[in-house]
Formats: structure tokens, sequence, C-alpha cells
């Protein structure tokens, strides 16, 4: 299983428009490692979890060919994560060529919300209605947690977050063979039900990818710091944990970052960065 990260920001990408604290000064003057596009990730090229406003911008720079996607996992609605103008020019007044059909899985409140969307850019439009998912060519799978849903050779598990409970959020372990990556972007600290859940799998995770949008003793709501982060890791027991959904609030340059990470036990994932994981 190979893990290209597109992007590990939150949502204001980094650096800010106006910002000149030293986070974004880094991402302006270093460049690399200190940029941060809106957060998302491809598996095998094939598996895309959030199709963001920055996807097209990163699959040119991480030399990827977008159209062949065939699943979409949404985590959740906010703008940040899905961009109904992307999906859109699925239909044929965009004139797509050899479109391929596509599976897009998610809570059925996320689903709603992400029609609502779709509905501002092509009035009418929806994934609710056999109709307009065929005109999209796109099938939809409703997400519940602790659920497992088989999409192609993947095995998904969803896992709640408390980001957004209105929008349903989810996190996503997904399991191929041997491999299991977990995806834990937009969450604060972890409910019971996931724990539950995480420490009663029959396989190990061989990798997780944890929102740290907020730097060590920062706070704010609806997302992790990484001082949280840390005592996330601890009790996941995974040997390879990214942190991702940063933004530049308390938040060092990258370097300075890797090594406070590096002393808890886990590192920082950047832009453009893969891993992968032996199925």
């Amino acid at each position: 299983m190979e893990i290209l990260f597109l992007g590990t920001s939150a949502a204001t990408s980094v650096p800010l428009a106006f910002c000149r604290c030293a986070a974004c000064r880094a991402g302006r003057e270093n460049g690399g490692r200190d940029l941060r596009r809106r957060s998302s990730v491809l598996i095998d090229r094939q598996l895309l979890i959030d199709l963001g406003p920055d996807y097209m911008t990163s699959s040119f720079d991480c030399g990827f060919d977008s159209a062949g996607i065939r699943y979409l996992l949404q985590t959740h609605s906010h703008s940040d994560h899905f961009d109904a103008g992307h999906m859109i020019t699925r239909i044929a007044e965009y004139a797509t060529e050899e479109l391929l059909p596509m599976t897009v899985a998610a809570s059925r409140q996320c689903l709603e919300h992400m029609s609502e969307k779709l509905d501002r850019e092509e009035h009418g439009a929806t994934l609710m209605e056999h109709s307009w998912r065929r005109r999209l060519r796109v099938e939809t799978v409703e997400m519940e947690h602790g659920r497992r849903v088989r999409l192609g050779k993947y095995e998904i598990i969803p896992v709640e977050s408390a980001h957004d409970a209105a929008d349903g959020s989810l996190m996503y372990i997904i399991k191929s063979g041997n491999a299991a990556f977990f995806y834990a972007c937009d969450t604060p600290a972890f409910t019971r039900r996931a724990w539950e859940l995480l420490e009663n799998l029959d396989f190990e995770l061989n990798a997780a990818a944890i929102d740290q949008c907020y730097g060590p003793s920062a706070r704010g709501g609806g997302h992790m710091c990484a001082d949280e982060v840390a005592d996330c890791v601890k009790r996941l027991g995974c040997k390879r944990v990214y942190a991702t959904h940063i933004s530049h609030e308390g938040t060092p340059p990258y370097e300075e970052l890797e090594k406070w990470t590096l002393e808890r036990g886990y590192m920082v994932a950047y832009d453009g960065l893969r891993i992968n994981i032996d199925e």
C-alpha cells in the first residue's frame, strides 16, 4: 500500500495570506516542508481521502493522473475537505472524456451536505438521487461507525469523530492484505467509542496520520494540539504515526516541530510525503 500525502495543512493552509508568525515566515522563506496545502491523502493512486480545493494542484506537483481515482472516502463536507466544483465536472456538460466510474463513501449526513454544495454549483445536483448519481457516474456508500465496507481490494472501517457531529464526521481505517492505515484527520480527542474500536481491532495498524491542528501547548476547538497527539500516540501503540492537518497556531517551523515530535515517538507529515506499507 502506497500512501501519498497530497496536503497536510488545516483549513487556512500555511502560510496564511496575511500572517507573519514564525510558521508563516518559514513557509514564505524556506518553502519545501514548511509549505502546506489543505489535507488530503491518496492511496495506491486510486483511493482518495477528501476531494479538497487543492487536489488538482497537488496532483500536478506529485505527478500522478488525477483522473484515475476509483474510490473517494470523504471525512466530512467542510470546504477545506470537499470542493463541489471538482465533483460537478463529472457531468456531461463539462465534456469530461473517458470518465471512470467512482464510488463515493461518507456518512449519510456528509453526503447530504455534499449534495447541498453540489446544488450551489449546478441547480438540482445531488448525491441522494439515482438520476443525478447516474449523471455524475458515481455510486454512493453510506458509512457508519464500526460498520466494515469493502471497496475493491480495500476493507474500510469508519471510526466516529467528534469534530462535527451534525456532519457525521468520520475517520477511516483502510486495510488491504496485511497493511492497515488509520487516517484520523479533523478530530478532537478520540471518543470513548472510537477508542473501544481501536483497542479491539483483530489486526495491527501499520501506520497512522493524526490531526495536530495546534502546536505544543496551544488550544483550539474541534482539533487536537501537539501535546494531545503525543498522549494519543502512546495509547494507540502504532509504530509509525504522522502528525497532519497542521495549522500555524502555536506551530514552529518544520525542523523544530519534527525535533519535538521525534522526542515523543512520532513524525511530522509534509506535502508530497510517500510511505509504503507491505501488504
